[in-house]
């Protein structure tokens, strides 16, 4: 399947094959031709007025439709219906003797604010919008701009003297901790909140079941893999935007229409996708 990863001037996209189901990628240009020619669908064209179906928790899922309007139009159809909701575990949280927290989600920010003083406080975040939550939040942040080994080669760039902690969620990749302790940081996790799933609303189950065009945006292996089991086979045409190949490798759902994975592991990146999308089914 083709994942078209940038566009590029001179008529052509620069493109990505990638299948989920078996990791492989093979990346090559072809005519720009509409945003999805030549991909060998036999399936008749989908419907061009494509709907944005938001399933992350409700506050961060509002912000992303905000955004998406903000770049493609205030009338693109969005349907919120959250498959995660984040419910605080309810472990103490000792920040004595930490010299900084390792954060890899602004749910974990949130959470620790709930617990915890934790102005002032060192944070290594994973990405820019963590890094901002605890900006926001009081928090001296830097972040990292990528993935999990990304934030551990730039702690280890830091060499921070004293502890870390590491506050998670339930479902977590990268064992950060062990590979920075592995290094000589020493490093303490503690998870402080789970994923709960929940099951998808009257509105996104209507969207699924009718014969239109669905964007799919994903943004953690989490919600990869039960959303592919909550969608085992929607007659809708699905357009899927992963923020991460680690994010697609747990899409275990039907075969869409169009799997594309974000250049970067960023809000702004997945944005620039779904745009693309939306652009070439209104062509």
């Amino acid at each position: 399947m083709i994942a078209c990863l940038t566009h590029h001037g001179g008529g052509s996209v620069v493109a990505t094959g990638f299948n989920p189901q078996n990791g492989q990628r093979v990346r090559h240009k072809r005519p720009c031709c509409g945003a999805f020619a030549g991909r060998g669908n036999t399936k008749a064209m989908p419907d061009a007025r494509a709907t944005l179906l938001l399933t992350r928790p409700r506050a961060q899922a509002e912000r992303f439709a905000a955004s998406c309007r903000n770049r493609i139009g205030a009338d693109l159809p969005i349907v919120v219906s959250p498959i995660i909701e984040i419910i605080p575990t309810g472990n103490l949280v000792d920040l004595a003797g930490v010299s900084g927290v390792v954060l890899t989600s602004e749910n974990a920010v949130r959470v620790l604010a709930q617990s915890v003083t934790i102005k002032g406080v060192k944070a290594y975040c994973v990405g820019d919008r963590t890094a901002q939550v605890a900006e926001d939040m009081g928090m001296k942040a830097v972040s990292a701009k990528g993935n999990a080994d990304d934030l551990v080669q730039m702690i280890r760039a830091f060499h921070p003297n004293g502890n870390l902690l590491h506050p998670h969620g339930v479902n977590t990749r990268g064992n950060i901790a062990d590979q920075l302790n592995d290094i000589g940081i020493t490093t303490h996790a503690i998870c402080i909140y789970d994923q709960e799933k929940r099951a998808l609303n009257d509105e996104a189950r209507r969207l699924l079941a009718d014969e239109g065009s669905v964007i799919l945006p994903l943004f953690s292996p989490r919600s990869a893999a039960l959303l592919g089991a909550e969608i085992p086979s929607a007659k809708a045409a699905l357009y899927i935007v992963a923020l991460s190949e680690a994010v697609a490798e747990d899409w275990k759902g039907q075969t869409p229409e169009n799997f594309t994975v974000a250049l970067r592991p960023k809000a702004s990146h997945m944005i620039d996708e779904i745009a693309a999308i939306w652009s070439g089914l209104q062509s």
